[in-house]
């Protein structure tokens, strides 16, 4: 069951998916990569603005794409780095 925090920061990741990196997301659970929706460069510049977005450094020592495949994927990455949705 997802809570009102998780419905927010999934809703707030696609706002930024879709605004700051110019990406039409079908649904929060659509393998961005996989779709096409998404390059290296898309990805570079969405990493930048999820961290300005919601004031986390994310960790990329250990890079792992599955991380940013979907907006689900990055909500929960963000979370688990202490991000939270309004």
């Amino acid at each position: 069951m997802e809570t009102d925090t998780g419905h927010g920061l999934r809703m707030q990741v696609a706002d930024v998916v879709s605004e700051r990196a110019g990406i039409d997301v079908p649904t929060t659970s659509t393998d961005l990569l996989e779709a096409g929706l998404i390059d290296s460069l898309a990805l570079v510049t969405l990493i930048v603005a999820l961290e300005e977005t919601f004031g986390v450094q994310l960790p990329l020592d250990d890079f792992d794409v599955d991380h940013f495949r979907s907006v689900d994927a990055m909500a929960d990455f963000l979370a688990s780095v202490g991000a939270s949705g309004s």
